[in-house]
């Protein structure tokens, strides 16, 4: 996180998670000296997992893209979500189709509160929602209203 920035309501700092472990082997900023300190732990005994990280966001960009132009797909739900990083779900949807919709599902605090940033009550095609996911309980139910307006259709929405 930047210098002077507070962690979102419901963050313990102290204590690493993965999306923000992830989130450091990405290259990105939003994680703490405990997630870094884990992350390089879990590294000394598996010096591939920095790679490994790398290797499945670059997946994630080619199975949305192809899904997206190839497929057709305009609607995208992502289970555990992760910290907002350069080419998500959303970015990568967009950069296809503007009419894509996605929505984002994780059960870390911080993820929850990012995602929603990226969603200011904002319907329109191309949004992004978020909702919180504590255990497998059907994800529509958890999103309540906001999850159906981004995702209208029963199941994935080709051409």
């Amino acid at each position: 996180m930047t210098e002077g920035s507070q962690p979102p309501a419901g963050v313990d700092t102290t204590v690493p998670t993965a999306a923000r472990m992830y989130d450091y082997w990405l290259g990105g900023h939003e994680n703490f000296a405990a997630d870094r300190a884990a992350a390089l732990k879990i590294t000394e005994g598996t010096p591939g997992v920095p790679e490994a990280a790398r290797a499945n966001r670059r997946f994630l960009g080619r199975a949305v893209r192809y899904l997206a132009r190839e497929a057709g797909i305009r609607q995208f739900l992502d289970l555990g979500a992760g910290l907002p990083t350069n080419g998500n779900v959303h970015q990568v949807a967009l950069e296809v189709t503007p009419d894509a919709r996605v929505v984002y599902v994780d059960n870390d605090p911080m993820v929850i509160a990012h995602a929603r940033a990226l969603d200011p009550g904002d319907t329109r095609p191309g949004s992004s929602a978020a909702s919180p996911a504590s255990r497998p309980d059907p994800v529509a139910a958890r999103g309540g209203s906001r999850l159906r307006k981004r995702a209208d259709r029963p199941r994935a929405a080709g051409r």
